[in-house]
């Protein structure tokens, strides 16, 4: 029995449209997540818009930018100043002098009367002119060498005489021609004797002041030391060698050579003239007179103004050494031509302040005027209260005149340093990140874009930037302190300002965050 089958056939559209429909749901999706993410750009553009069009911003300024200290008090007073006072007792004489007299280096001031001195003073009135003489003698003295070259010129005599009595013993020279020589003048020296005596017996009885008598005579006595000598040669060459002797004449020639040496030393020393030692120790006994002498007189010691006077013709001073009383005041002295102001600053501040910087000096007490000082000197050595280490610093006044007086309270202005075209912020609108600082700088869209920046001086609450990115009259976010998580730049936040700045407030950081370069960067 047949079967008949029929396959029905199914139709390919119905998976076509379900892959389509995932398709269009996939599309339609990633639509919305573009349109959603474009949707969302543009919200925070405008949430940044308005987010900036609410912050508050400055303008970069600049020009003329400085680091000034104000407000710094000091107190006036002279070149320098002295108090002279009587050293011995007596009475006053005279007072040549007033108060506001010009004086001099030396100048006599005040004395006492001669008459009521002290015994030891009339006394180094005479001692000090021996001991002018000796200094003088000390220096140039010709005696001395003289007498040290008579005394040299001995010694080589000595020290000759002494050599040749040595040399006389050296039998090593004796020869059979030193011999025969020395035999044959003792001959002829004999015979040169002999005759001499003939002579004089021939004029024996002619009268005693007869010349030919007492030439014969003298002629007898020298040739009879020639025939001595000779015959004590003679005999040295045949005899032997007195050891003795010998040694006593090498001790002889080796203590002349002594001698010699210190005359010779002595004269050399004689023409150097004196050593600084020397000299010295004859100055100091003339010095010691003189400071007793000059006891009596009161003496400037430096050109200057007299500004006090006790001192009156006619006072008895009473002077005690050993007592507290010793010290009996007769006048001041005090250089005033020109002032010095001291004050002193704190270690923060003292390396930037330098010698030679200028100064604007006013005093209260002299409304108007305006002078010029410059940094004289700078301490290198600090003083501790408690925690503080300050220095001192001393202004010397260049163009001072009568107005000014030593006492007076003066103060001060000193510029540290300058930069003629410098960009400058407030310093709450450095961004600190790292070690690293950055401004949040405002673009045309009305976005803020951080852009870094050096930093370079700091005067007040302003601070110099250093950006080719940054113009003067850029706008940037002013109070960056509520964003930044280093909390922004404030080299104050921990140390009180003592500075002023020229305009734009006062002060340099101490340390801590201080930026790096600090000072003036162009």
């Amino acid at each position: 029995m047949d079967h008949k089958i029929e396959v029905q056939k199914k139709s390919i559209w119905g998976p076509i449209l379900i892959i389509l429909l995932i398709i269009l749901i996939f599309a339609a999706a990633g639509a919305f997540f573009v349109v959603r993410l474009n949707l969302t750009q543009q919200l925070t553009r405008v949430d940044s818009v308005i987010s900036s069009l609410s912050v508050a911003t400055t303008r970069v300024k600049e020009g003329v930018f400085d680091l000034t200290m104000k407000n710094i008090v000091g107190t006036v007073r002279s070149g320098r100043s002295v108090d002279l006072n009587w050293q011995t007792s007596g009475t006053v004489a005279e007072v040549p002098v007033k108060v506001g007299d010009q004086v001099r280096k030396d100048d006599l001031l005040a004395f006492l009367d001669e008459s009521t001195l002290d015994l030891d003073v009339i006394t180094a009135q005479l001692d000090i002119l021996d001991a002018e003489d000796d200094y003088k003698k000390l220096i140039s003295n010709p005696e001395k060498i003289a007498s040290t070259l008579s005394t040299m010129v001995q010694a080589e005599q000595t020290l000759e005489d002494a050599q040749k009595k040595l040399d006389s013993m050296d039998m090593s020279r004796v020869t059979d021609v030193n011999l025969l020589i020395a035999r044959e003048s003792a001959i002829l020296a004999e015979v040169k004797y002999g005759r001499a005596l003939l002579k004089f017996e021939d004029l024996r009885y002619a009268p005693l002041d007869s010349e030919p008598r007492k030439k014969a005579l003298g002629d007898v006595g020298g040739y009879r030391t020639v025939r001595d000598n000779a015959l004590a040669e003679y005999n040295w060459y045949l005899g032997e060698i007195d050891q003795l002797e010998l040694q006593t004449r090498e001790a002889a020639v080796e203590l002349a050579k002594a001698e010699l040496e210190e005359a010779q030393y002595q004269y050399q020393k004689a023409l150097n003239g004196p050593t600084e030692a020397e000299k010295m120790q004859a100055q100091a006994k003339i010095d010691a007179y003189q400071k007793k002498i000059d006891s009596s007189k009161i003496i400037a010691p430096f050109g200057g103004t007299v500004t006090q006077i006790d001192a009156k013709p006619g006072d008895v001073i009473t002077y005690d050494s050993s007592t507290a009383a010793r010290n009996i005041f007769a006048m001041r002295i005090d250089d005033i031509s020109t002032f010095y102001i001291d004050f002193t600053v704190s270690e923060l501040y003292v390396n930037s302040i330098r010698e030679g910087m200028p100064v604007r000096v006013s005093f209260a007490a002299i409304p108007g005027k305006i002078y010029n000082g410059t940094v004289y000197k700078v301490s290198d050595v600090g003083t501790q209260n408690a925690w503080n280490i300050t220095f001192n610093v001393t202004i010397a006044i260049d163009n001072a005149d009568s107005d000014i007086k030593s006492g007076m309270t003066a103060d001060l202005t000193i510029e540290v340093a300058r930069v003629e075209d410098a960009k400058y912020v407030p310093q709450t609108s450095i961004i600190v990140k790292d070690g690293r600082y950055a401004v949040n700088l405002k673009k045309l869209s009305g976005e803020m874009e951080e852009v870094p920046v050096e930093l370079g001086l700091i005067s007040g609450t302003n601070v110099q930037i250093i950006s080719d990115k940054i113009s003067g009259g850029d706008e940037i976010e002013l109070d960056v302190n509520k964003k930044n998580t280093g909390g922004g730049f404030n080299p104050f936040a921990m140390f009180g300002a003592m500075m002023g700045g020229g305009g734009n407030g006062g002060g340099r950081p101490p340390g801590g965050n201080r930026p790096p370069g600090g000072g003036n960067r162009r």
